[in-house]
């Protein structure tokens, strides 16, 4: 199928990688800002946030359906939370961050972690909401959602670039402590903007919540056989959920990689520029390749290359940093091969499901996209901080050659194969083909108008 969608179309459902520029602060460098700036106890921290990821992971789980069921406005049940969410969006990126030095500990735990809490909760919804404003803006065209979905992920490689210099600016700015909030502040600005750019593109296309012929059947029973009665979907969220937990165990620890085995925080920002280059090249090639491969290969083929890269940086990256550029390099190839195609998937199996039982759940099976996510943040970046500590970590500690070693096995070998086993799951697993994906969209459409 050929792209039907307007390029402003496709730029502006792609605008939505600013939102992952305003939370770039907190997303990366959140453990290194609670435990070098606030000062809080690696193992406090995990137990802290594991509470705050718990709750996290139980709103992701009712997503879709509090889109379905709850009306904010009486515009579509998706953009409603893109135009309203976005201002809670603004101000808890700013919290997690904010410099508490001055109150008690309690405090500082506190704070960073109910922002925290309250952003990851409203962030299930909005990811869910732009999931269904894309699906209504591209239409039954998989050749759009496509496109828009791999023009988003190119854009992210210039998102990446620019949060390449997070490293630096936190050190070098004049504002001491606030660095990290001021640098956070300038990356959020843009991010109501674009939220609301991509609301209005589904005017008169998003439905209100009340309206058309699922309004309000959606339950928690259609919520549970959605995941569980569906086996396309069920082996998707679970190789996501093992993804996440690598991804998640990886980036609980890098940073501690430049502070303590290379010995120079800024460096970090060097390597990330290096390497939002690289994925910016990759961006532009491997979509292609992926697509050529189908989702299914791409996810199994990306994420084996992924492993590898981090397997290299394993044994090569205590020799020089220049080795931990270059794993990721292979990384970013990795990445970039199944990355434009899981929000995809998930509106596969979705419109699979209603192709089989006629109950549209797409919502639901979208709004699963998040809860592996945040499953994988609550345990890799808990088995991230408790390797961490288990190593003997302490803040402004001197390491040694044995500490070296181990936590170069903990934060890039034991994630390593945690993504191998995702691309088991996947490629053993995974049936739905993409030519499939597009005859179930193409006759839910025509069944849906047809009902009209």
């Amino acid at each position: 199928m050929q792209v039907t969608s307007s390029k402003k179309e496709i730029w502006t459902v792609g605008s939505y990688s600013l939102l992952t520029l305003s939370i770039m602060v907190g997303f990366m460098y959140l453990n290194t800002f609670a435990t070098e700036v606030l000062l809080i106890p690696a193992e406090t921290l995990a137990i802290a946030l594991l509470v705050a990821k718990t709750i996290d992971f139980c709103v992701s789980m009712f997503a879709g359906l509090i889109i379905e069921k709850v009306k904010i406005s009486s515009k579509g049940k998706n953009q409603s939370w893109l135009y309203l969410g976005r201002w809670i969006l603004a101000i808890t990126i700013l919290l997690e961050v904010c410099n508490t030095t001055a109150a008690p500990m309690v405090v500082r735990i506190a704070v960073l972690s109910v922002s925290y809490t309250i952003l990851n909760c409203l962030m299930n919804v909005i990811q869910t909401a732009y999931y269904g404003v894309l699906a209504v803006v591209a239409g039954p065209n998989p050749a759009n959602r496509n496109a828009m979905t791999i023009n988003m992920t190119r854009q992210m490689t210039v998102i990446t670039l620019i949060c390449s210099s997070i490293p630096t600016l936190v050190t070098v700015l004049p504002f001491g402590s606030w660095n990290y909030f001021m640098v956070a502040l300038v990356f959020m600005l843009p991010m109501p903007w674009a939220m609301g750019r991509i609301a209005r593109l589904a005017d008169g296309k998003d439905l209100p919540v009340g309206s058309g012929p699922a309004a309000n059947q959606i339950s928690i029973k259609d919520m549970v056989n959605t995941l569980f009665k569906n086996p396309q979907l069920l082996t998707l969220f679970l190789a996501n959920t093992v993804l996440s937990i690598a991804m998640y165990t990886y980036q609980a620890n890098y940073t501690y990689y430049f502070i303590y085995v290379v010995g120079d925080f800024t460096k970090l920002s060097i390597a990330t520029l290096v390497a939002s280059c690289v994925g910016f090249v990759a961006a532009m090639i491997m979509p292609k390749y992926g697509a050529k491969l189908g989702k299914k290969w791409s996810f199994v083929i990306g994420t084996t290359g992924f492993g590898l890269g981090l397997i290299f940086i394993t044994f090569m990256g205590v020799k020089s940093w220049l080795f931990y550029v270059l794993g990721m390099a292979v990384t970013s190839f990795g990445s970039y091969t199944y990355t434009p195609f899981l929000v995809t998937m998930y509106l596969d199996c979705g419109e699979y499901y209603l192709w089989k039982t006629g109950k549209d759940t797409r919502s639901i099976a979208m709004g699963l996209a998040s809860p592996p996510m945040k499953i994988g943040m609550a345990l890799g970046g808990t088995i991230g901080l408790y390797l961490l500590g288990a190593t003997g970590y302490v803040a402004g500690f001197t390491p040694t050659q044995a500490w070296i070693e181990e936590f170069m096995i903990v934060t890039f070998m034991v994630p390593a194969f945690i993504y191998f086993a995702a691309a088991l799951i996947m490629g053993t697993m995974y049936k739905i083909t993409t030519a499939e994906a597009a005859k179930y969209a193409q006759e839910n459409q025509e069944r849906m108008n047809a009902a009209k």
